[in-house]
């Protein structure tokens, strides 16, 4: 039980920073190739981004009380953002599946 929620939370702090850095301009053109991010995307990517960083927290109290899931928090949100911008850096079209679920999701 504490792998899946140490994957989860790792995954929860990837998906949550990708979706940060899909809301600005510069990083949806890189992955999607549309000049700018769609203005109804933002406040959704912002949210569901700090959503998910919110729930990576949640999984690491859980998993390890107040005192260690902390600072296993604050760790996992560092390699979260290192992963995301190493993603951005090398391979930014493995996000572009990201994408199409925001195109989906979104409200008209």
């Amino acid at each position: 039980m504490e792998t899946v929620l140490l994957s989860a939370t790792a995954a929860a702090c990837y998906f949550g920073f990708a979706l940060l850095a899909l809301s600005q301009d510069r990083h949806w053109h890189q992955v999607d190739g549309a000049r700018l991010c769609p203005p109804r995307l933002l406040i959704p990517l912002r949210t569901a981004g700090f959503g998910c960083l919110l729930l990576a927290l949640v999984l690491a109290l859980q998993r390890d009380g107040a005192g260690f899931g902390s600072l296993l928090w604050g760790t996992m949100i560092s390699v979260g953002a290192f992963a995301v911008v190493a993603t951005l850096a090398w391979r930014p079209h493995w996000l572009r599946p990201l994408t199409r679920l925001c195109h989906r999701g979104a409200p008209p």
